[in-house]
């Protein structure tokens, strides 16, 4: 395919293809880096672009693809600067010695704890989903829910109760 043939097939469909772009990501700079990445791959593969009968779908849906794979970047960027913050927060607010003393405490309320709760609390607490434990416990996701509402219920009442916090 010639550049020719590239800009009389692909170039009109510009404007259609920014604003989907803008639609996904909510971000008119990354919707054009993300429709010049389109081009860019679309460029890279002119070779291949003859077999393609509908190139407006195949633009969009290529586009699509682009456009959730950045805005999954953004998000997981995002995440990293708000656990830096909430890491800052934490390292400002307790000393060492406090949260030393508070994982004491939580060893100990988890060894008052039944074996299932506990191994519930702790899949919750490294970051298992409630799907992913309903799959390896083999209890419903609900019933999941409920039994790590109620021990975080019963840890926060045990620790007032020790520090003497209301």
């Amino acid at each position: 395919m010639t550049s020719t043939e590239f800009k009389t097939r692909f170039l009109p469909l510009h404007k259609e293809l920014y604003s989907m772009a803008v639609r996904i990501l909510g971000d008119s700079c990354e919707a054009e880096d993300a429709v010049q990445n389109l081009y860019l791959k679309l460029w890279e593969k002119r070779s291949m672009l003859d077999c393609v009968n509908n190139d407006a779908g195949y633009c969009r849906q290529l586009l699509k693809n682009i456009c959730i794979d950045r805005w999954r970047e953004m998000q997981r960027h995002q995440q990293q600067r708000l656990d830096e913050e909430r890491a800052d927060i934490c390292e400002e607010t307790y000393s060492e010695e406090d949260i030393n003393d508070k994982k004491k405490f939580l060893r100990a309320f988890l060894a008052r704890q039944h074996e299932r709760q506990r191994h519930i609390f702790l899949l919750r607490l490294r970051g298992s989903t409630y799907d992913e434990m309903e799959q390896l416990i083999g209890q419903s996701a609900t019933s999941l829910r409920q039994i790590v509402a109620r021990l975080k219920r019963d840890f926060i009442n045990s620790y007032k109760q020790k520090t003497g916090n209301k």
